[in-house]
């Protein structure tokens, strides 16, 4: 299988209370692995993963996989997220409150299993047309598939219990179960081990990476806390804050001017 590329430059909007807004440009071209993002706040990290996911439709430049362009601003292309051959892990984790954590799972596992699947992701935001193609019941057997995600992320003893029920650690892992669902080769993950313990975060960041591993995947991963990826991550890169300091994510070369050593945490991040 052939490295998975990613090209972009793009323009980052202003967003209401943020200072993001500047340029970042990306060439990645990689077999697998986990490139992490970090940055302060409102250096545009959530921004940029849901322009690559196509969930924000005011950014402006050009984004390419493998030579398809997803966006491409000067000549109007602009593909839906449901178009587009990605998995996001948005800030949030949607779970339908009415449903137990079975009946998320199984409804997740009926959008990865429709006939236009490899367009798009299975998550939550894709939500028209869906319903219908949902069979799912209380108790009904969870798919192999499915059941060897929920065991290798350790939800089992989740299934019948319903979100409101859930702590933030464990409603993550069902998200975390929900998003590798879809099998493709491109994972956007913002802070997806949030209200995980210290503990759980070393097996649950070596799980991913083992999953991304024998997929032959990339997931570009935001993270407040970069020493957390140090022993998965190929690469760490920063997002500046100054709009007229251009952000780069480059396989090759260090990127210029916001390159982050693991062992150097920056704590006026944390202000």
């Amino acid at each position: 299988m052939r490295p998975i590329s990613l090209e972009a430059d793009l323009h980052l909007p202003r967003e209401r209370g943020l200072s993001s807004g500047g340029r970042v440009q990306i060439r990645l071209e990689k077999e697998s692995g986990v490139v992490g993002i970090c940055g302060p706040s409102g250096a545009g990290k959530s921004t940029l993963i849901r322009i690559l996911a196509g969930l924000l439709p005011r950014g402006t430049g050009v984004i390419r996989v493998d030579g398809v362009a997803w966006l491409d601003s000067d000549r109007g292309v602009d593909l839906a997220f449901e178009q587009r051959a990605v998995s996001c892990l948005p800030q949030g984790t949607g779970l339908f409150s009415h449903m137990t954590v079975r009946e998320n799972l199984l409804f997740a596992h009926s959008l990865s299993e429709r006939p236009d699947k490899g367009r798009g992701s299975l998550d939550w935001f894709s939500l028209s047309g869906i319903f219908p193609h949902w069979t799912g019941s209380r108790r009904r057997p969870l798919p192999e598939r499915l059941l060897l995600l929920v065991e290798r992320f350790g939800i089992g003893d989740l299934l019948e219990k319903g979100p409101g029920a859930l702590s933030g650690g464990q409603t993550m892992k069902v998200a975390l179960v929900r998003s590798f669902l879809k099998e493709t080769r491109l994972y956007l993950l913002d802070e997806p081990l949030t209200g995980i313990d210290p503990e759980g975060r070393g097996r649950l960041t070596q799980e991913i990476a083992a999953l991304l591993r024998e997929r032959r995947a990339m997931a570009l991963w935001v993270t407040h806390t970069p020493g957390e990826l140090s022993p998965v991550a190929d690469k760490m890169v920063a997002l500046p804050l100054e709009e007229e300091a251009p952000g780069r994510i480059e396989e090759e070369g260090p990127p210029v001017g916001f390159d982050l050593p693991f062992e150097r945490e920056m704590t006026e991040w944390r202000r």
